[in-house]
Parts: structure tokens; sequence; C-alpha cells
């Protein structure tokens, strides 16, 4: 029986839509920039394959194919999208109900990565930050999803076995799959761009639960066992 769960802030508790048409704006403008023509279909191209292939960071690779795998230029053209690519922190009016019915389900609540000022600001401006036990691994130790350390010290920290914990995120290559290797039970949440476009390549990507819509999420984690 479950005790707790560990949730992936992005696109579970924050809605990240904004954040990802700007950044995918700035890929554009940042490789046109540095003198590399950009067509619709090379875009396109370029986002599946940043997707499909799991990359850690989508942006870093869509650049890197755009200016057709020239190191010096895809560094380049990183640090400028870097430089030039806020995040706003807009957390989800759903957010407070998923954390809800964790409590209601007596769970212990940990968020899969220590929240950065910002986060933790909007956090706490929703309401939400006190509904967490452990608010993500030590920032100091400078790793993160898909890393599976993350979740062994997240499991540490929150007190329970692998068995008895579940893990709900968007990301089958950041969220579920790590945890189905240490036997968590994962929920995927299919929202946001890896969320609806990722797909799972064996058995170890597979979910326990999914959920299409956040609405679906509240009648999933109730019967989450």
């Amino acid at each position: 029986m479950a005790e707790a769960i560990i949730i992936d802030l992005y696109d579970t508790l924050t809605d990240e839509a904004d954040n990802d048409r700007n950044a995918l704006a700035l890929v554009r403008q940042v490789v046109a920039t540095a003198g590399q023509r950009v067509t619709e279909q090379a875009f396109a191209q370029a986002e599946e394959f940043a997707i499909q292939s799991f990359a850690p960071n989508m942006y870093d690779a869509m650049i890197f194919k755009l200016v057709n795998r020239d190191t010096t230029l895809a560094l380049r053209c990183i640090s400028a999208f870097k430089k030039n690519n806020p995040r706003s922190v807009k957390v989800r009016p759903e957010a407070k109900e998923i954390l809800k019915i964790c409590n209601e389900r007596k769970w212990k609540v940990a968020l899969a990565h220590a929240p950065d000022k910002d986060e933790t600001e909007a956090l706490r401006k929703a309401g939400l930050l006190d509904m967490f036990d452990v608010k993500g691994p030590p920032a100091a130790l400078k790793i993160g999803l898909p890393d599976v350390r993350v979740l062994e010290i997240l499991l540490g920290q929150l007190a329970v076995r692998p068995g008895d914990c579940v893990m709900l995120g968007n990301r089958i290559d950041n969220d579920i799959r790590p945890a189905n290797m240490l036997r968590i039970t994962t929920v995927q949440l299919q929202v946001g761009i890896h969320g609806k476009r990722q797909f799972p390549r064996d058995l170890k990507d597979v979910p326990a639960y999914e959920a299409p819509t956040l609405a679906a999420l509240m009648n999933v984690l109730p019967t989450v066992v």
C-alpha cells in the first residue's frame, strides 16, 4: 500500500505552455542569428528528434541538430539561448487539488527536485509550499532526474520503501523509467510537450497508471495502490 508520493514539479504542478512556446521561438532566433537557415520542416524534425530521442535537455538537442551537429556553433547558440531564456513559474490551478488528494490518502509528499527561489515563492503564494513533507533532495548534490540516485535519496528522506511509494510526472525519460527501475509505482500525467509526445520504447518505460488530462488524474490518484 502506498505511503508516499514523489511529484515532478514541471508540467504537473506548473503550467509550462508559455515557457515552452517562448523557448521554441528563442531556439529559432538564436540559430538564425548564428547564420543557420531554419526551414519549417527542419525545425519540426529537430523538435521531434529532441522529444523522441529522450534528450535530457530538449532545446539543447534541437539546437545541436539545427546547426548540423557543428559543436562550436552549437555551444555558442546554446550559450545565447540560456542567457535569454528566463523562465516564469505558473502554478496550475489544479495543483492544490492534486496535493489535497495526496493528503487525504495520508501520503507523505516530496518534490522531485529542490525548488529554486522563484519556484519556492510561487509555491508559497499558491499556498502549496507547506503541503510538502520533503522539498526535494539537497540542492548541494547537484544531481537531478533521471539519475536514480535522486529517487533513492528521496525515498530515504521519506522513510519509505520503493514499493510503498508513487512517482507522478509527465516525462517517460525523467520520471517514469527511473522510478520503474526502482519498482516505484508510476503515474504519468500525459500533458505538456513530453507527456503528449513521448512514447515507451520498452516495458521499463510503461507507467503503471496513465492520466491523459488533469481531470483524469483526479480520478486516477484515489485508485493508486
